[in-house]
């Protein structure tokens, strides 16, 4: 364990030194919950009885997720056993879960400060009610982290260069995105497309969080979403283990 946290220290040093990183981690999604807000303001869904920003904001807070989760694990990653990182760690006592995992707390890390900067705005800035409890919140964001960062790892044991992994993490990224119910609601969709997205883990968290933020409700409500999350999580992380590759 004190290798992990070691190597998570090490990643989120390397990490701070990056503008980009920063940029796509932490400003990028607070422009688009400044950007909701900006359109919806006080619009009202009389249908759905909520604010149209309140609806969106945890969809937003999603896909927040599934960008680090997905797309800046998943490129990064191979981005660095590129540059032959990886190669050199393989002379170390160092084993494949100890870099995972420390990757895995170190991005976890940043979901959480970014999840954080993301409720201080939606909420501060555009009056964003969260109903629930901030507890079950961060068990929802956890495990909803776990899981995006461990797909993340999955697609860079795929693919060999950076070209091919920005190509497959984008295009897994949109088909969560768009399939995920974060939007519009999954119930619009035809019906073939409807059972595939609620499969998908974007739906299940986006589901799991809205039941809490907005409706306040506890495990009890959401602990079916939160097993599927679960499952998504074991699956992709030992299989992304199976799959490492040092160069």
């Amino acid at each position: 364990m004190g290798i992990t946290l070691r190597q998570a220290w090490l990643e989120t040093k390397l990490f701070v030194r990056g503008l980009d990183n920063l940029f796509w981690t932490l400003a990028f999604p607070m422009f688009f919950v400044a950007l909701f807000g900006l359109i919806y303001q006080d619009t009202l869904w009389e249908d759905m009885g909520v604010r149209a920003f309140e609806y969106v904001f945890p969809g937003v807070v999603v896909m927040a997720m599934m960008v680090t989760g997905i797309m800046h694990t998943g490129i990064g990653f191979v981005e660095e056993r590129e540059k032959g990182i990886y190669r050199r760690l393989s002379l170390t006592p160092l084993q494949p879960s100890a870099i995972l995992g420390g990757q895995l707390l170190h991005r976890y890390g940043l979901i959480l400060v970014q999840t954080g900067l993301l409720f201080a705005i939606g909420g501060l800035g555009f009056g964003a009610r969260i109903s629930g409890n901030l507890g079950w919140i961060w068990l929802v964001v956890t495990i909803g982290s776990l899981c995006f960062l461990s797909i993340g790892f999955l697609l860079a044991g795929f693919v060999q260069t950076a070209r091919a992994a920005n190509g497959i993490a984008t295009a897994v990224f949109f088909l969560f995105l768009m399939l995920g119910g974060i939007f519009f609601p999954s119930d619009m969709m035809p019906g073939f497309l409807a059972t595939v997205s609620r499969a998908l883990p974007s739906t299940l968290v986006n589901t799991a969080l809205r039941e809490v933020m907005i409706q306040g409700r506890g495990p009890a409500a959401i602990w079916r979403e939160l097993a599927a999350v679960g499952g998504w999580f074991l699956v992709s992380f030992v299989v992304a283990i199976k799959l490492f590759r040092w160069e």
